[in-house]
């Protein structure tokens, strides 16, 4: 989806997901995203390397700890999102089973009914983290209490 290049057309394709998913009543996975430490060279790299391009800049209210973030649809229904956080990660960025992996920022999954999911997964052990809302959106960040190392972010978007 290299050619979605402007805001408008991130937007467009966010809601058609959303309809999808107030439609289908279910959860959608849309978004993994990842911690890195400058986004400007990683955008500039992902689209030389791999051809994923035309990231947009967030430009409203960020969680707590996010200096910026962007993204940029990878197909129809998922995008890659990267945020810079406010302070240098101290954790590692190294990879492999031994050693910690210290750049997975969520899962994100879009929801249709907010409240709902947020009971179901509470009874599962989920706790709420973070959470951010607008007159368009609620956006609620999840982990396991100790943490299992797969931190989830639930959107609620009103359909149109």
């Amino acid at each position: 989806m290299e050619g979605q290049s402007t805001e408008d057309d991130f937007d467009s394709c966010m809601m058609r997901l959303v309809e999808k998913c107030h439609r289908e009543k279910r959860l959608i996975m849309n978004h993994v995203c990842v911690r890195v430490e400058d986004i400007d060279r990683t955008e500039k790299l992902l689209a030389e390397s791999f051809g994923i391009g035309a990231f947009n800049r967030v430009t409203g209210s960020l969680f707590k700890g996010e200096a910026a973030v962007s993204g940029a649809w990878v197909s129809d229904e998922f995008y890659l999102e990267l945020m810079k956080p406010l302070e240098m990660q101290q954790l590692g960025y190294d990879t492999g089973c031994a050693t910690p992996i210290g750049h997975l920022s969520e899962i994100g999954f879009l929801t249709p009914d907010m409240d709902a999911e947020v009971e179901r997964l509470s009874k599962l052990g989920w706790r709420m983290t973070d959470s951010l809302s607008s007159e368009h959106s609620r956006e609620v960040k999840m982990d396991m209490q100790p943490s299992i190392g797969f931190p989830i972010e639930l959107m609620e978007i009103k359909a149109p």
